[in-house]
C-alpha cells in the first residue's frame, strides 16, 4: 500500500516537491518555536544546577565551620574545666586553618569567660548573657533545642557584619546538664567569598535571604531583593537550624537574542528548498533504483522467511560485540539452537508446514530475548542467539530455560497444533573462545552433545562452568520453592542500648530449614540468590515476615526496632521505595521501627536512581544503617553527603579490642567521629563483659553480639526480651 501512494505522489514531480516544502517548512516552525522555548528552558535549568551547586558550596563551607564548633564542644564535654592555656592552644589550632572564623569564646554558666584573640575584646569578658535579652534569646533557644543556632549577620563593633553561632554544651553522664555556651563569630562576606558567591555571577544576579534563619520569610542581606522576581531560581541552603534561600534571576527574563531567532528561520527555509528540489530528483530519477538498492541490501543481511539477520550479517554483527566485550571486560554468551525431527515436519506435513513452524519459531524467539540481543537465522533450522553484558553463566542458563519452556508450546499450524523441542548449546565468552570461529564451533559441539544426550537439552561447552551454573540454577529454584512452601524462618538477634540498659532495638536474620539439607546458612545461599535475582523475592518475604512479627510484638508489649539487611541488587528495581512503603502501610507498622542495613557500596556506587531510594525511603521515616563499617571504603566525606542514622562496626575489631592496639584505636575513633556527625554507633560481636565494659568507656551507643544473645527464633526472642534484666557495664 505504501509503495502505492509513493508512486502516485510521484507521478506528479513538482506538486509533490511543493508538499513536501510546505510540510517541511510548518514542522520548522514547530521546531523553532520548540527549540527556543526549550533553549530558554535550559538557560533557567543551567542557572538552577549552578545555584544547587553554588548552595551545596555554601552548606560546606558552613559545615565546615560547625565541625570546628563541633570539636570544641566534644572537647569541653570532655574535659568542661577547660584552661585558658588549653582553650588558647585550640583556638590558635582551629583558627590557623583557611576558615573565616574572627571569634571564640566561651560562657560557662552563660558568663563568658574566655575570648580568643583576647586583644580588642577586653570589655566582653565576664559579660553575662542574661543581661543582654536580644541575645540571650537566641540563647535559649539553642540551649532548649540543643541545636546550634545560627543568627545573623549582624552589624559588629567594628563596622563589618558577621554570622554569630551559638553551640550549647551540655556534660555529665547523661549529657543533661547545661555547661554553657560557646560563640564562633564568622566573617560572613569572607564565608561567602570563599564559596564562590559573587552578586553578579554568569551574568545573573545573585542574592540571600533569610536573616537569622528564617527562610523566605527573613530579610535579604546579600544582593539586592530585586533578585526574588517571580520568575527568579530559587535554592535553599539548609542550616543546622533554620534556613536560608539562595536566588538568581536574569535582567533579561531569560529571553533568547532575536538574531537568532531569525537565523533559525532562514536556515529552515534552505532546509526546506533544499529537501524539496532533493525530493523533486529522486523522485523523478532515483526512486527504482533505490527501491532496488533497499531491497539486494535486506536479502543480502536477512532470511527472507523469518526476517531474522542472515549467517553474513550475524557475523558482522558478533564480530563488533566481541570487539566490544573485549573492550569492556564484559561476557556474553552464545547460543547454538537446532529443532529436534525438524526433517520429519517437512516429510510428515511438507515444506509450507515446515517454513510456517520456523517463521513461527523465530517469532516466539524474538519476543521472549531482550531488544539489543543478537538473533539470527544461520540454516535451515539453525538459530543462534547472543546474550549480551552478563555477570555470570547462571543468566544464560536461566534464559535456556525459559527458552525451552516457551518455545515448547504447541504451534498452530495448517488447522493442527504442532509440538517440536529443540537442542541448545552455550559458549561463554571469552572462556570458550575470543573469536567469532571458536564461539561458533564451541557452542555448536555443545549442541550436538546436547542432541546426542537425548535431545530437548541444554548443554555447555564447559562442564566444570556447566555443574557450577546447574547448581547455582537448582538453588535458585529451592530458594523460590521454599519461599513458596514456606520453609524460610526469621531468627533475631538482640541489640542492647548502652545508655538505657534496654533492647531497644533487634536485626531480623533469615533461616532456611530445607526439607532434605536441613538448616542452611545464609552464607552458602544469600551470594547465590544475589547472583540470580532471587534475593529481590526473598527480600520481600523479608519484609512482609518482619511486618507480621511486629504486629505481634507490640501484642504482648515487646517495643523493639528491628534491623532488616538489604542487598545492593534489590534497590536495582523499578519504584521498589513504593513498594516497601506500601508493604509497611498495608501492615500498619510506623516506619520509625524500620531499619534498612546497607553495605557502603551502595552509597559509594554513584547511582542516581538508588540514592533517591534511599532519600525517599529517609524522607518517610525509616532509618538507614552502615553494615560492616571499616571494611570498606569507610571514607567520613560521603557520611557527610549521604547522612545515615547508625555505623555497625564490623565484628572483626571488635573481635580482638582487647588484644589489638590498632583495632581498639580504629573502634574508638569511629565511635568518636560518630558522636561529632550525630550517627548512632552499633557494635557487633560482643563476646564478653571486658569487652562491654570498654565499648561502655568509649561512648558505643548500642552493642550486639553473643554476650548478650545469639540470634533466636521469634518465640524464644519474645520471651528473652520479657525477662531481660540489664547487663552489668563498667
Amino acid at each position: 500500500m505504501f509503495h502505492r501512494i509513493f508512486k502516485q505522489l510521484t507521478g506528479r514531480p513538482f506538486s509533490f516537491a511543493l508538499a513536501l516544502f510546505c510540510f517541511v517548512l510548518f514542522l520548522s516552525g514547530l521546531f523553532i518555536n520548540h527549540e527556543f522555548s526549550r533553549i530558554r528552558e535550559n538557560i533557567k535549568h543551567e542557572a538552577f544546577v549552578n545555584l544547587l551547586t553554588l548552595g551545596a558550596r555554601l552548606e560546606g563551607e558552613i559545615n565546615s565551620h560547625l565541625v570546628v564548633l563541633r570539636g570544641l564542644k566534644a572537647e569541653i564535654a570532655i574535659n568542661s574545666d577547660i584552661t585558658q592555656s588549653e582553650f588558647e592552644s585550640l583556638a590558635q589550632e582551629y583558627l590557623q586553618s583557611q576558615l573565616s572564623i574572627s571569634h571564640l569564646g566561651l560562657a560557662p554558666d552563660l558568663v563568658i569567660t574566655n575570648i580568643y584573640p583576647l586583644q580588642g575584646n577586653e570589655r566582653a569578658l565576664g559579660l553575662d548573657y542574661r543581661t543582654v535579652p536580644q541575645q540571650m534569646a537566641v540563647i535559649q533557644e539553642a540551649i532548649d533545642k540543643n541545636e546550634i543556632i545560627i543568627a545573623g549577620p549582624v552589624k559588629l563593633v567594628q563596622g563589618n557584619t558577621a554570622l554569630v553561632v551559638r553551640v550549647p554544651v551540655f556534660i555529665g553522664e547523661n549529657r543533661d546538664q547545661l555547661w554553657g555556651v560557646i560563640t564562633g563569630v564568622i566573617r560572613d562576606q569572607m564565608l561567602f567569598e570563599q564559596a564562590g558567591i559573587a552578586e553578579n555571577l554568569w551574568g545573573l544576579n545573585i542574592a540571600i535571604r533569610g536573616h537569622n534563619g528564617l527562610g523566605e520569610e527573613g530579610d535579604v542581606f546579600y544582593g539586592s531583593e530585586k533578585t526574588f522576581t517571580a520568575d527568579a531560581v530559587m535554592v535553599d541552603v539548609i542550616l543546622p537550624s533554620g534556613r536560608w534561600q539562595i536566588a538568581a534571576s536574569s535582567n533579561n527574563g531569560w529571553q533568547v537574542d532575536q538574531s537568532h531567532y531569525f537565523s533559525y528561520w532562514f536556515v529552515a527555509i534552505l532546509v526546506s528548498l533544499v529537501i524539496a528540489m532533493a525530493s523533486y530528483l529522486i523522485s523523478t530519477n532515483y526512486r527504482e533504483k533505490l527501491i532496488a538498492i533497499e531491497t539486494a541490501n535486506y536479502r543480502a543481511n536477512y532470511d527472507g522467511l523469518t526476517n531474522l539477520s542472515n549467517r553474513y550479517h550475524f557475523t558482522q554483527q558478533l564480530k563488533a560485540t566481541i570487539h566490544e566485550h573485549q573492550r569492556h571486560q564484559h561476557k556474553f554468551a552464545l547460543f547454538f539452537i537446532d529443532l529436534d525431527y525438524f526433517k520429519e515436519v517437512n516429510d510428515n506435513w511438507g515444506h509450507h508446514a515446515g517454513d510456517e513452524l520456523l517463521r513461527l519459531f523465530a517469532d516466539r524467539m524474538s519476543s521472549i530475548v531482550r531488544s539489543d540481543d543478537l538473533l539470527a537465522r544461520l540454516a535451515g533450522d539453525e538459530f543462534v542467539i547472543v546474550l549480551k553484558d552478563i555477570e555470570t553463566a547462571t543468566q544464560a542458563e536461566l534464559l535456556a530455560e525459559k527458552l525451552q519452556m516457551e518455545l515448547g508450546e504447541p504451534y498452530p499450524i495448517q488447522g493442527r497444533h504442532l509440538s517440536v523441542t529443540h537442542s541448545l548449546g552455550i559458549a561463554i565468552f571469552p572462556e570458550d573462545g575470543q573469536d567469532l570461529e571458536a564461539l561458533l564451533q564451541n557452542a555448536d559441539r555443545a549442541m550436538y552433545e546436547a542432541k546426542r544426550a537425548g535431545k530437548n537439552r541444554i548443554f555447555f561447552f564447559n562442564e566444570q562452568l556447566s555443574q557450577e551454573v546447574k547448581r547455582h540454577v537448582q538453588v535458585h529454584n529451592e530458594i523460590l520453592d521454599g519461599l513458596r512452601h514456606g520453609e524460610f524462618e526469621l531468627y533475631f538477634q538482640p541489640i542492647m542500648d548502652l545508655e538505657q540498659q534496654s533492647i531497644s532495638k533487634c536485626e531480623a536474620l533469615v533461616r532456611w530449614n530445607h526439607p532434605k539439607k536441613g538448616l542452611v546458612s545464609p552464607i552458602e545461599f544469600i551470594p547465590i540468590a544475589e547472583h540470580t535475582g532471587a534475593i529481590c523475592n526473598l527480600g520481600d518475604w523479608i519484609l512482609e515476615e518482619t511486618c507480621h512479627l511486629l504486629n505481634k510484638m507490640a501484642e504482648k508489649g515487646v517495643d523493639v526496632q528491628v534491623s532488616i539487611n538489604r542487598s545492593v541488587a534489590e534497590f536495582q528495581g523499578r519504584n521498589v521505595d513504593q513498594r516497601w512503603l506500601n508493604t509497611l502501610k498495608k501492615y500498619h507498622i510506623d516506619t520509625s521501627r524500620v531499619v534498612f542495613e546497607i553495605t557502603e557500596s551502595l552509597l559509594m556506587g554513584g547511582v542516581e536512581s538508588q540514592l533517591e531510594k534511599i532519600n525517599t525511603l529517609r524522607a518517610s521515616g525509616i532509618a538507614f544503617s552502615i553494615d560492616d563499617f571499616g571494611t570498606g571504603y569507610s571514607a567520613i566525606n560521603y557520611l557527610r553527603h549521604y547522612p545515615v542514622d547508625y555505623l555497625k562496626i564490623d565484628r572483626s575489631f571488635v573481635k580482638d579490642v582487647m588484644d589489638d592496639e590498632q583495632d581498639r584505636t580504629l573502634v574508638e575513633v569511629i565511635i568518636k567521629m560518630g558522636q561529632t556527625l550525630g550517627i548512632k554507633v552499633v557494635a557487633e560481636g560482643v563476646e564478653d563483659q571486658a569487652q562491654l565494659d570498654l565499648l561502655s568507656s568509649y561512648g558505643c551507643d548500642f552493642i550486639q553480639g553473643y554476650h548478650l544473645g545469639k540470634p533466636m527464633p521469634f518465640d524464644q526472642f519474645l520471651s528473652f526480651c520479657l525477662v531481660y534484666s540489664p547487663l552489668e557495664t563498667a
